[in-house]
């Protein structure tokens, strides 16, 4: 199985192709264009593998078989980024504070005086997301997680929580200095299992 670049020289010696440009893109054009035409099956050797936005081109020589050279995904990449936030625990709990309040949260909300530290340039600051933000209430709710003995973890793990704890710091005297009622709320309030993972008892929670 070869790839349009590949097979690109063959196609200039038998002068279907004048020469190469930016490896293979005269055929990727071709390609494309059947495709969009729902046509590819007039060149039975070629298979296409669809990875997101970009499709990838396969020839498969006579009496030779298409394998696909990777598992491909059913959905893209931005499709299963939203899947896996809409299935945080985070999210659950936002959902429930929605809820209760009868209002809905913007969540990640950033506000342009809530930033972090300067960038290691020192030109520019990242805004700090609240995790859930309810505008007609001047309410903010941040969720936290447990506890972990720094003693446990590694140096990368321990930076990363004491980079947490230092940015939580900040944006709850931000949000208290904007004069926003602040709620914090611990992930161990809640019953969790071997993964500390919210076990979801909706009428507990």
């Amino acid at each position: 199985m070869d790839s349009c670049k590949d097979n690109y020289a063959a196609l200039i010696e038998a002068s279907i192709f004048v020469k190469d440009e930016k490896k293979g893109q005269p055929i990727r054009k071709v390609l494309r264009k059947l495709d969009k035409e729902s046509a590819l099956e007039k060149i039975p050797s070629v298979h296409v593998e669809r990875r997101s936005e970009n499709a990838y081109w396969y020839f498969v020589r006579e009496g030779g078989a298409y394998t696909p050279t990777q598992k491909i995904s059913a959905i893209s990449k931005k499709e299963q980024n939203k899947i896996n936030i809409e299935s945080s625990d985070e999210y659950y709990l936002v959902s429930l504070c929605d809820e209760l309040l009868g209002q809905k949260a913007s969540r990640k909300h950033t506000f342009d005086n809530i930033v972090g530290n300067l960038h290691k340039r020192g030109k520019g600051r990242t805004k700090l997301p609240l995790d859930a933000y309810y505008e007609d209430l001047k309410l903010v709710i941040e969720f936290f997680e447990k506890e972990k003995e720094l003693a446990n973890l590694d140096k990368a793990e321990q930076s990363r929580f004491e980079q947490i704890k230092y940015y939580d710091k900040l944006k709850k005297e931000a949000v208290i200095k904007k004069e926003l009622e602040y709620v914090a709320i611990n992930y161990a309030s809640f019953q969790c299992d071997g993964e500390d993972k919210l076990v979801r008892d909706r009428d507990a929670d």
